[in-house]
Protein backbone atom coordinates (compact mmCIF):
# COMPACT_ATOMS: atom_id res chain seq x y z
CA UNK A 1 0.00 0.00 0.00
CA UNK A 2 3.15 2.33 0.77
CA UNK A 3 4.74 1.49 -2.84
CA UNK A 4 1.52 2.38 -4.42
CA UNK A 5 0.57 5.88 -2.62
CA UNK A 6 4.33 6.73 -2.99
CA UNK A 7 4.16 5.94 -6.75
CA UNK A 8 1.05 7.68 -7.18
CA UNK A 9 2.35 10.71 -5.40
CA UNK A 10 5.39 10.57 -7.48
CA UNK A 11 3.69 10.50 -10.88
CA UNK A 12 1.15 13.21 -10.07
CA UNK A 13 4.73 15.76 -9.55
CA UNK A 14 5.80 14.64 -12.24
CA UNK A 15 2.16 15.69 -13.80
CA UNK A 16 1.95 18.92 -12.33
CA UNK A 17 5.90 19.79 -13.75
CA UNK A 18 5.08 19.06 -17.34
CA UNK A 19 2.42 20.72 -17.60
CA UNK A 20 4.34 24.24 -16.81
CA UNK A 21 5.92 25.74 -19.91
CA UNK A 22 7.67 28.80 -19.74
CA UNK A 23 7.51 31.16 -23.14
CA UNK A 24 10.72 29.70 -25.15
CA UNK A 25 10.36 32.47 -27.97
CA UNK A 26 11.34 36.08 -28.79
CA UNK A 27 10.43 38.54 -26.36
CA UNK A 28 10.35 42.61 -26.25
CA UNK A 29 11.13 45.14 -23.77
CA UNK A 30 8.61 48.11 -23.84
CA UNK A 31 8.39 51.38 -22.61
CA UNK A 32 4.73 53.77 -23.20
CA UNK A 33 5.95 57.12 -22.52
CA UNK A 34 3.85 60.72 -23.23
CA UNK A 35 4.51 63.14 -25.66
CA UNK A 36 3.65 66.67 -25.73
CA UNK A 37 3.46 68.75 -28.84
CA UNK A 38 2.00 72.48 -29.29
CA UNK A 39 1.05 73.67 -31.78
CA UNK A 40 -0.37 77.55 -32.57
CA UNK A 41 -2.28 79.09 -35.85
CA UNK A 42 -2.93 82.26 -37.18
CA UNK A 43 -5.91 82.20 -39.07
CA UNK A 44 -5.57 84.57 -42.80
CA UNK A 45 -8.35 81.43 -44.69
CA UNK A 46 -10.92 79.60 -42.90
CA UNK A 47 -11.12 76.82 -45.34
CA UNK A 48 -7.23 76.80 -45.13
CA UNK A 49 -6.92 76.34 -41.61
CA UNK A 50 -9.74 74.13 -41.50
CA UNK A 51 -7.67 71.39 -43.63
CA UNK A 52 -4.64 71.67 -42.25
CA UNK A 53 -6.48 70.99 -38.43
CA UNK A 54 -7.95 68.00 -40.19
CA UNK A 55 -4.78 66.99 -40.99
CA UNK A 56 -3.02 67.37 -37.87
CA UNK A 57 -6.26 65.73 -36.01
CA UNK A 58 -5.90 62.94 -38.69
CA UNK A 59 -2.21 62.59 -37.89
CA UNK A 60 -2.58 62.05 -34.19
CA UNK A 61 -5.62 59.84 -34.22
CA UNK A 62 -3.31 57.79 -36.06
CA UNK A 63 -0.39 57.57 -33.62
CA UNK A 64 -2.71 57.49 -30.61
CA UNK A 65 -6.63 57.01 -30.29
CA UNK A 66 -6.11 58.52 -26.80
CA UNK A 67 -4.43 61.86 -27.19
CA UNK A 68 -5.71 64.64 -25.06
CA UNK A 69 -5.95 68.10 -26.46
CA UNK A 70 -5.92 71.37 -24.49
CA UNK A 71 -7.15 74.17 -27.05
CA UNK A 72 -7.00 77.94 -26.59
CA UNK A 73 -8.61 80.40 -28.37
CA UNK A 74 -9.42 83.54 -29.14
CA UNK A 75 -13.24 84.00 -30.78
CA UNK A 76 -15.68 81.49 -30.68
CA UNK A 77 -15.97 81.21 -34.34
CA UNK A 78 -12.36 79.68 -34.20
CA UNK A 79 -13.60 77.05 -31.26
CA UNK A 80 -16.85 76.21 -33.13
CA UNK A 81 -14.41 75.44 -36.38
CA UNK A 82 -12.47 72.93 -33.60
CA UNK A 83 -15.32 71.81 -32.67
CA UNK A 84 -16.74 70.67 -35.73
CA UNK A 85 -13.21 68.84 -36.87
CA UNK A 86 -13.64 66.93 -33.46
CA UNK A 87 -17.01 65.73 -34.14
CA UNK A 88 -16.32 63.68 -36.95
CA UNK A 89 -14.02 61.02 -35.00
CA UNK A 90 -16.53 58.66 -32.95
CA UNK A 91 -13.54 57.99 -30.09
CA UNK A 92 -14.40 61.94 -29.13
CA UNK A 93 -18.20 61.49 -29.38
CA UNK A 94 -17.35 58.78 -26.69
CA UNK A 95 -15.30 60.37 -24.83
CA UNK A 96 -15.76 64.08 -24.88
CA UNK A 97 -13.40 64.79 -21.92
CA UNK A 98 -10.25 64.40 -24.44
CA UNK A 99 -10.90 68.01 -25.47
CA UNK A 100 -10.68 70.75 -22.91
CA UNK A 101 -11.57 74.49 -24.91
CA UNK A 102 -10.09 77.82 -22.99
CA UNK A 103 -11.09 81.18 -24.24
CA UNK A 104 -7.79 83.01 -24.05
CA UNK A 105 -8.11 86.81 -24.71
CA UNK A 106 -4.20 87.71 -24.76
CA UNK A 107 -3.15 84.63 -26.92
CA UNK A 108 -0.38 85.88 -29.38
CA UNK A 109 -2.36 83.96 -32.28
CA UNK A 110 -5.61 82.92 -33.00
CA UNK A 111 -5.42 78.98 -31.98
CA UNK A 112 -3.03 77.26 -30.06
CA UNK A 113 -3.35 73.49 -29.47
CA UNK A 114 -1.55 70.97 -26.96
CA UNK A 115 -1.71 67.48 -27.37
CA UNK A 116 -0.09 65.27 -24.86
CA UNK A 117 -0.47 61.80 -26.64
CA UNK A 118 1.44 57.95 -25.35
CA UNK A 119 4.18 56.34 -27.59
CA UNK A 120 5.13 52.84 -27.82
CA UNK A 121 8.42 52.00 -27.44
CA UNK A 122 9.48 48.33 -27.91
CA UNK A 123 13.11 46.61 -28.03
CA UNK A 124 13.28 43.02 -30.11
CA UNK A 125 14.71 40.61 -27.45
CA UNK A 126 17.44 37.89 -28.10
CA UNK A 127 16.79 34.23 -27.86
CA UNK A 128 18.42 33.08 -24.64
CA UNK A 129 21.06 30.83 -25.14
CA UNK A 130 22.69 27.79 -22.86
CA UNK A 131 25.14 28.82 -20.23
CA UNK A 132 25.22 32.23 -21.01
CA UNK A 133 24.42 35.52 -18.54
CA UNK A 134 20.99 36.98 -19.31
CA UNK A 135 21.40 39.95 -21.46
CA UNK A 136 17.96 40.85 -21.31
CA UNK A 137 16.41 40.07 -18.58
CA UNK A 138 13.19 42.05 -19.06
CA UNK A 139 11.87 40.47 -21.67
CA UNK A 140 8.65 39.57 -20.90
CA UNK A 141 6.18 39.79 -23.68
CA UNK A 142 6.00 38.76 -27.37
CA UNK A 143 6.91 41.51 -29.36
CA UNK A 144 3.79 41.14 -31.86
CA UNK A 145 1.24 41.11 -28.81
CA UNK A 146 2.75 44.23 -28.00
CA UNK A 147 3.04 46.00 -31.62
CA UNK A 148 -0.85 45.55 -31.23
CA UNK A 149 -1.85 47.10 -27.70
CA UNK A 150 -5.06 49.41 -28.71
CA UNK A 151 -4.35 51.17 -25.69
CA UNK A 152 -1.62 51.81 -24.09
CA UNK A 153 -2.91 53.57 -21.25
CA UNK A 154 -4.38 50.61 -19.91
CA UNK A 155 -1.00 48.37 -20.30
CA UNK A 156 0.58 51.10 -18.33
CA UNK A 157 -2.44 51.17 -15.80
CA UNK A 158 -3.69 54.38 -15.67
Amino acid sequence: MKKLVLMALFSLSLLGCTSERYFGGNGAEALVYKEHHSFEFSIKNRNETAKQLHALIDDIEALDKEATYVVDYKSTRSKKMLEKIFDQYPSHIIAPKRVVYRNSVLLSNDLKIQVTLRRLKTQQCKPAQIQTDLGQPDCFVESMRLKQVSYKSRLVGE
